[in-house]
Order: structure tokens, then C-alpha cells, then sequence
């Protein structure tokens, strides 16, 4: 089948952005002798280094609405007619599946069958799955937030419980990944319904308290053709997925547990089952995700490479001559969250112990990085014949955590402003009838007073430059805040009349230079747009804020926060239209 497939080429179209699952399947095809395209959500993610990546595409959700995304997707499959598609996450595979009916005859989409997906895509379904199969769960049953009550959550589950939404992603927020939140306090319950739509059910269970194992399969009508199993070793302690993963045998009353909810639903496709056991080996299924998942990478290195049994089924038809249940013993690291997830520890024991408590498993956990020059250990990122996304991967740890001090540097900022003036000028130079855009997160403080100084300044001046604000918020026509607003008054400016408007791609012209105001900002705009000139706020400041790397949101700090930073923002103001006063008229 290898000679086949690399004879002809077969073209697969894969969508994520991700150095585990997303990269995972990149290696997988190109290394099996497809020709792999990419859509990717982030332009900066390490995975596009990949020497397995033909062409990429950056549609995200961010930049596009959820119609724009499909659209552009379609009619990118619809040019190039791929063979196969594999969509890493929820947020290509729900549009991808409500639009299969307008894909290409001949393209295969690797998404599980409709029952599996109705059934594994649903907490709550998947717990009545679970419990027909005769498979253990957590208590637990389903509720409006709006309705709940932490003393009746209290008394039925103890403390601490678990709040799930039903769904990762809603369909109609694709842009937003649900969190699970475990809640040990009414404060903590009160904060996670203030943050979610509290009118929607939510799965609320007992807490089980175990050790995270998962167990993975690629499936054919229900019936196992590969199984994988794998223990969190580095687990955060929050939830959520894990950096430090180790192989395990396969527990053979997992694996028959497994079975019976696969072919319950007839599974057609990959997906991991998440357990957690506990005390005297008691265990419980948390979770299906019927997808490729974040420790992908630690299955492929023990050499059960789920993405090519599912492809090469996908295209030939063809079940798999061998069932594969036997791999060697593994550890896999992704390296930067598993570095976030050792700062986050020791903050934690520095906090709860003591600094020689912290200062001890540090170490312990640092050391455990040598591990990874062995054989039996990989980093997600790593693979001899296709370094590129490990060297972007260190790039990018050495970006934050060396670079983001030396922006701090005074004689840095002052070499950013000497920059910044000097690109400017050259611009303007070129062009002096460009468009100004100011934008920040919410688009209710920093960029709108920024626009409203830039507007009158500019007419005092009878400078000639159009502009506007805009914020990446996604949701609209948000007035400012009362602090923003008295704020603005006390420095002659009136914010009373502005809305709110989220930054699509369709704002941005070529031609536009686009003002930022911190790094947040800075990096939205290089992971999800196509900008061609963005400067931060800060680097068109004098020598009257000589320390300012950024100009940071005010949002929390009361009136004389926000008055000092409208005071930096209309001294940048004035800086910009310094800046090209000197370019035209020069």
C-alpha cells in the first residue's frame, strides 16, 4: 500500500494548528508518501516548520466569521480537489460534517460515523453510552446553571465537583473552547457561572480523584483494529490536557470496556477514551474524544501511527491486515507546556509549602529534560529528519523568556522607537494617504480614545489621513466603560457615542498601519491576520515616558489608571502625526 500511495500522490488537506495531534498527522501522511496541504488557525505555530507541509493556508476564526471560514475552506477544497481531509478538532470537523454534502465525490473526510459523533460528542450522551455498556462513570446529571445551587451541588456531590459543558465547542462559537472547571469553593462556582452562558445545561459530577489514563483505538464498525494506552505523568492539577505523557500496557478490562462503547456506536475513526483510577484500582471513563488527541505524538513514537491506519483506510478501503494492541515502552514531552507547567508548580509549592519545598521539585522536574536525549523519550516537537518545528519551538520559548525582558531594556526601547520612526517615515514617504487603525483587545478603552485624539488632532493640523479602531473581542457594538468615559472627558475627549467593533481581515488594506498597543495585541495580530505594517503605541512616545515598552490595559485600574494611560496615548498620538509631518514635508 506504501508503494501505491506514494506512486500517485494521493493529496490529504489536514486543519488544526497544534504541535501534538495537528503535527502528529502532518509527519504521519508525509512520511507514508501523501501530499499534505495545511489550513491553519495560527500563522506563528511551530508545526508549520514542518518539511511535510506543501502549501498553508490561515483561515481561523479570529480573523473570519464561521460562514467566511467554511467558505473559503470549501472552495479551497473545491480547487484542488483533495483526496482526504482530516480535521484536527471540533472547529473544522461540525462545519466540515454539515457541509460534506457539497465536498468532492472522490474526497474522504476522516470524521467518525453520525452515531459515534452524536453519541461521543456529548457528555451527557456519552455517559448514557457508557452506562448501557456497563462501563463506570461519576455520578452526575444535568442542569441550567441559572438553576443550580452551589449548597444543593455541595450536598449532593461534596466537595470538590465538576462542571462540564456538554460540548467542547458550540457550533455557534467555534472561536471558544468550553472549559471544565473543578469547583471546591462557592466563590470558584459563582466566577465560572459569571463566565459562561449559565441558561445552557452543563453535566455536573462528582469529583473522582485518580490518576489520568487514557486509551486510544482506530476502529472499523465498531471493532478495534489498534489500541494504545498512556498515563499522564505531569498532570495539571486544574484539569486540562497533559504535557508529560508515559506508554502502558493495555489494562485488558479497559480495553473491553473500550470495545463495548465502540461498537455500541458503531465507531468508525480514532478516538481516545479518558479514564481516571483510583484507590484499590477503581477506575471510571471521563471522557471520549472522537478525534485525534493531544497525546498523539507518544502513540506514533511507540509506533502505533493511528493518522496512517485511518488515511490508508480511508483511501483504499481496506481494513488493516493485522490488529495492532503491542508497543514499546515511551515517555513524550511537549516541551513548552510542560516548561509552563513546571513555572506553574513551583508557583503553586512556593506558595503552599515552602521556597525549599518549590525549589526541590523544580529541579527534579528539570532534570527529568535530560530524559529526552534517551531513546525512550521524544519531545512532541522532535524528529531527526524534520527539525524545523523543534528549532521554531525553541525559538519560541527563547522569545519569551529572553526577548520579552530584553523589550524591556531602556536602550531597547529606545532602539524599537528609532526603528519605528524610521519604517514610518518611509512609509509615509511613499504613501502619505494611508489609513491609520488603532487597535486593541476590547475595543472600548485604548483604541477608541486613541482614534477620537488622532481625529481631532489631525483636523487641527488639516492632515489628511483617514482611521478608525477596532478591537479583537468578537462580540460588537459594546459601549466604553464608565471609567473610560470620565476619563476622556477630564483630558477634552468624548467617548460617549462610540461602539465597539471586532477586526476582521475585510478592515485591512494593504496599505493601512495599524497601531497596537502591547504584546497580547501584537501577538493576535501575527498569529491571525495578514498585516503588513503594525507598530505598538508605545515606540511613537518621547522622551517624556522613556521606560514605556508598552501601553497596557487600563481595564480594573480606576480612574487615575486610566487617565495615565489615556496621557500615554495622546502623547503617541502626537508622536505619529509628528512622524509624518516630518516624512511629507520633508
Amino acid at each position: 500500500m506504501q508503494q501505491s500511495i506514494t506512486e500517485n500522490r494521493v493529496s490529504a488537506l489536514v486543519l488544526g494548528e497544534d504541535t501534538r495531534s495537528f503535527l502528529s498527522v502532518v509527519r504521519s501522511l508525509g512520511r507514508a508518501g501523501y501530499e499534505v496541504h495545511v489550513v491553519c488557525y495560527d500563522q506563528t505555530s511551530p508545526a508549520l516548520a514542518s518539511k511535510y507541509v506543501t502549501t498553508a493556508k490561515y483561515y481561523n476564526y479570529q480573523a473570519l466569521t464561521a460562514e467566511d471560514w467554511l467558505s473559503s475552506v470549501l472552495a479551497l477544497i473545491e480547487r484542488y480537489q483533495f483526496d482526504l481531509i482530516i480535521p484536527c478538532d471540533e472547529r473544522a470537523i461540525y462545519p466540515l460534517w454539515s457541509a460534506k454534502s457539497r465536498l468532492p465525490a472522490h474526497t474522504q473526510l476522516a470524521i467518525a460515523n453520525q452515531e459515534a459523533l452524536d453519541c461521543l460528542f456529548d457528555k451527557w450522551k456519552t455517559k448514557q453510552v457508557a452506562i448501557n455498556c456497563d462501563v463506570s462513570v461519576a455520578q452526575g446529571h444535568t442542569e441550567c446553571l441559572e438553576q443550580a445551587s452551589f449548597t444543593h451541588l455541595h450536598q449532593l456531590y461534596g466537595l470538590p465537583f465538576v462542571i462540564k459543558p456538554l460540548q467542547s465547542f458550540e457550533e455557534t462559537k467555534l472561536s471558544q473552547r468550553q472549559k471544565v472547571a473543578i469547583i471546591h469553593n462557592e466563590s470558584e462556582f459563582n466566577d465560572y457561572c459569571l463566565g459562561v452562558d449559565n441558561q445552557r445545561e452543563f453535566l455536573i459530577e462528582a469529583f473522582f480523584s485518580g490518576r489520568g489514563e487514557g486509551l486510544s483505538v482506530f476502529a472499523i464498525e465498531g471493532d478495534v483494529y489498534a489500541a494504545f494506552a498512556h498515563i499522564r505523568v505531569a498532570e495539571p492539577s486544574s484539569g486540562g490536557g497533559s504535557s508529560y505523557r508515559q506508554s502502558i500496557p493495555l489494562d485488558e478490562e479497559l480495553l473491553a470496556a473500550t470495545q463495548r462503547i465502540c461498537r455500541a456506536t458503531n465507531l468508525t475513526g480514532v478516538a481516545m477514551f479518558e479514564f481516571r483510577r483510583g484507590e484499590k484500582e477503581q477506575w471510571i471513563l471521563v471522557e471520549v474524544n472522537a478525534r485525534f488527541w493531544g497525546s498523539l505524538p507518544l502513540a506514533i513514537y511507540a509506533h502505533v501511527d493511528f493518522p496512517r491506519l485511518y488515511a490508508d483506510y480511508l483511501v483504499t478501503r481496506q481494513k488493516p491486515e493485522k490488529k495492532y494492541n503491542h508497543y514499546r515502552p515511551v515517555l513524550a514531552r511537549a516541551l513548552t507546556a510542560d516548561i509552563y507547567e513546571m513555572k506553574r508548580e513551583y508557583e503553586q509549592l512556593n506558595a503552599t509549602s515552602s521556597s525549599w519545598s518549590a525549589r526541590k521539585h523544580l529541579i527534579k522536574r528539570l532534570f527529568q529534560l535530560v530524559n529526552s536525549l534517551t531513546p525512550r523519550e521524544t519531545i512532541d516537537t522532535f524528529m531527526l529528519n524534520d527539525l524545523g518545528p523543534f528549532y521554531a519551538e525553541m525559538l519560541g520559548l527563547f522569545n519569551a523568556f529572553f526577548l520579552s525582558k530584553l523589550a524591556k531594556l531602556p536602550w531597547f526601547i529606545q532602539l524599537r522607537r528609532w526603528r519605528t520612526n524610521r519604517v514610518l517615515t518611509r512609509l509615509f514617504k511613499h504613501n502619505p494617504k494611508r489609513r491609520i487603525l488603532f487597535v486593541c483587545y476590547g475595543n472600548i478603552m485604548r483604541s477608541p480614545f486613541a482614534a477620537v485624539c488622532f481625529q481631532e488632532s489631525a483636523t487641527q493640523q488639516d492632515i489628511p489621513l483617514a482611521w478608525d479602531s477596532f478591537g479583537f473581542h468578537l462580540i460588537e457594538q459594546r459601549a466604553c466603560p464608565d471609567s473610560a468615559f470620565q476619563a476622556a472627558l477630564e483630558l477634552g475627549e468624548d467617548l460617549s457615542h462610540h461602539q465597539s467593533k471586532w477586526l476582521s481581515q475585510y478592515d485591512l488594506n494593504e496599505t493601512d498601519i495599524v497601531i497596537y498597543f502591547d504584546q497580547q495585541n501584537r501577538g493576535k495580530l501575527k498569529a491571525y491576520y495578514q498585516v503588513n505594517h503594525a507598530f505598538c503605541a508605545a515606540d511613537l512616545l518621547d522622551d517624556q515616558f522613556p521606560n514605556a515598552s508598552t501601553i497596557d490595559d487600563p481595564y480594573g485600574r480606576g480612574m487615575e489608571g486610566v487617565v495615565e494611560c489615556y496621557t500615554e496615548i495622546s502623547n503617541s498620538v502626537s508622536g505619529l502625526l509628528k512622524v509624518y509631518k516630518g516624512a511629507v514635508h520633508s
